[in-house]
């Protein structure tokens, strides 16, 4: 078959089959199976989750069907035709598009461009773009995304850069959407926004291959689902044939060592990983002030107003609200990448507003940043150098100016394995690791050196429910160490499962703080959409 014919030319009607057929696919990386034998069908009209460990494959499966892999055994029938994609256009032009955990965007082009690059509406032989603004407008409203389109995408959030990547494949009609962890960054709202958005493409014919690691949102959406482990395939089965319950044993092997195990009431009706709730809020003085800050606002996001908070020593502080409200502009005045236009910040008792990022460094103040590939990672590097980063002038890893070797990889050896990061090499780039493994070793970099206050942004991004769990245990564990924590995240659940406190932000000012657990999902609600609060 040729690349350029579309799946609607092939389609027969519910008599000609599953739509994609995957026969016994497999795909290698050296001496690494990230696939192995793996046989799946994919039919017309459906929503199909595909769930798992991180690592289990689920990515390097779609991108195979996408057409940016290649696999080394196998074949992929569609309508029981035999098809190659030997590059992700053609599948484009078959009517296939996938939004990528980590996104491809060219951040020196506007949104607008972003969106319909490759597909240029012309007019007269030259490019006409304003002919694809009210489709886009169209589409904005439909999700309730505030996306400005002539803004350059490397001024916006990463969810803002995650909605040009829904809005590409939307905007070019595809009857296959594939994606891969798309509410990672998007708030409760924006997320049932999108969950209705799919469900009503279904109703219009499409089909829909949904990768999350969420399974209460597997469950309100799918209608087959499919668990990979360990690069093969363990089940398919109908969503109303299983529970969350058996869909988590299956994700991990009964026979894994104990470090891999889902921990004991890591299901939590359905919501995903839970601790058992922080102990008593810490009454302790306060490790960080911020005294009426007011910082500018940018294109993709509000500044901070009059803002004042106080984070007492040896607490977990959780900061949730919709996208765009100045969490990251929040984020960034504590790490030092930004500085506010008045107002004052005090760590420890000590006036830091001035402080460089180097100095609050020092100060044992680290920022895990949402978007770590970007923002914080040498893609092109080894994993080794990436943990290294920042540390490299430390005695224990240099002499005279000359990198210890025989000490530096050991120690990054213990730090990923510590971590659960799946690697085969401390030598390999850190662009080769999966999204969730990536994550993993972000949280490495930032959580080693015993910290005094981490600042975390959607710190459970990417990672699967065990790998949750594990985390949150381990930010208890440093917390009960003397830890002081500031969770930044869209989740409710995250939030409910790690605070103390909870507080909420809309349009840069704080509607609320209140204990977590004496707080309500319907209060947070509120607050998110800026009414009620007790402004604290």
């Amino acid at each position: 078959m040729r690349d350029h014919r579309t799946i609607e030319a092939l389609a027969g009607g519910p008599e000609a089959g599953p739509l994609f057929e995957l026969d016994h696919i497999g795909k290698r990386f050296g001496s690494l199976w990230a696939n192995q034998d793996i046989s799946l069908s994919i039919n017309s009209g459906e929503i199909h989750a595909v769930i798992g460990e991180n690592g289990a494959g689920k990515s390097t499966l779609m991108r195979i069907l996408y057409g940016l892999l290649m696999p080394d055994t196998g074949t992929i029938s569609l309508y029981g035709r035999p098809i190659v994609f030997r590059h992700p256009r053609a599948a484009m032009a078959a009517g296939i598009g996938m939004v990528h955990q980590q996104l491809l965007i060219f951040p020196q082009l506007t949104a607008l461009e972003n969106i319909i690059v490759g597909a240029e509406p012309k007019q007269w032989g030259r490019f006409a773009l304003n002919r694809a603004r009210p489709e886009l407008d169209r589409l904005c409203n439909l999700f309730g995304f505030d996306l400005a389109l002539d803004a350059q995408a490397c001024e916006l959030s990463f969810a803002q850069r995650q909605q040009i990547e829904l809005l590409r494949i939307l905007y070019r009609k595809a009857t296959v959407l594939i994606l891969d962890e798309p509410t990672s960054l998007l708030a409760p709202p924006e997320i049932d926004r999108l969950l209705g958005l799919l469900k009503s493409l279904k109703q219009q014919g499409r089909s829909i291959i949904f990768i999350s690691h969420r399974l209460e949102e597997v469950f309100s959406i799918a209608d087959r689902i499919t668990v990979l482990r360990q690069g093969r395939l363990v089940v398919t089965t109908g969503a109303g044939s299983t529970s969350m319950k058996e869909m988590a044993g299956l994700i991990v092997s009964p026979s894994a060592p104990p470090s891999l195990q889902i921990p004991e009431g890591a299901i939590k009706a359905g919501n995903g990983p839970v601790a058992s709730l922080p102990g008593s809020i810490p009454q302790e003085s306060a490790i960080l002030e911020l005294r009426e800050v007011s910082t500018p606002s940018s294109d993709h996001e509000v500044g901070l107003t009059d803002f004042s908070l106080s984070v007492r020593t040896n607490e977990i502080l959780a900061i949730g609200g919709i996208v765009g409200n100045g969490h990251r502009t929040l984020a960034r005045l504590i790490s030092g990448l930004l500085s506010p236009m008045r107002g004052t910040l005090l760590f420890a008792d000590q006036d830091i507003t001035g402080y460089s990022i180097k100095e609050r460094l020092r100060q044992g103040i680290r920022w895990l940043p949402a978007n770590p590939l970007d923002e914080m990672a040498l893609p092109d590097r080894s994993l080794w150098e990436n943990l290294l980063l920042g540390r490299e002038r430390q005695p224990v890893f240099q002499s005279r100016g000359v990198l210890l070797l025989e000490r530096i990889k050991p120690w990054a050896v213990s730090e990923l394995t510590a971590h659960e990061v799946s690697f085969a090499d401390v030598e390999q780039p850190i662009g080769s690791l999966s999204g969730g493994n990536l994550q993993k070793l972000a949280l490495a970099h930032t959580l080693a050196d015993s910290p005094r206050l981490v600042v975390l942004e959607q710190p459970g991004r990417g990672l699967d429910l065990g790998a949750r769990a594990r985390l949150y245990q381990h930010i208890r564990t440093l917390n009960a160490r003397g830890v002081t924590f500031i969770i930044i995240s869209y989740d409710l659940d995250e939030l409910l499962t790690l605070a103390h406190r909870i507080a909420i932000l809309f349009r840069g000012r704080l509607m609320g703080v209140m204990p977590g657990e004496e707080v309500s999902r319907e209060t947070l609600g509120l607050w998110m959409l800026g009414e009620g609060g007790n402004h604290a």
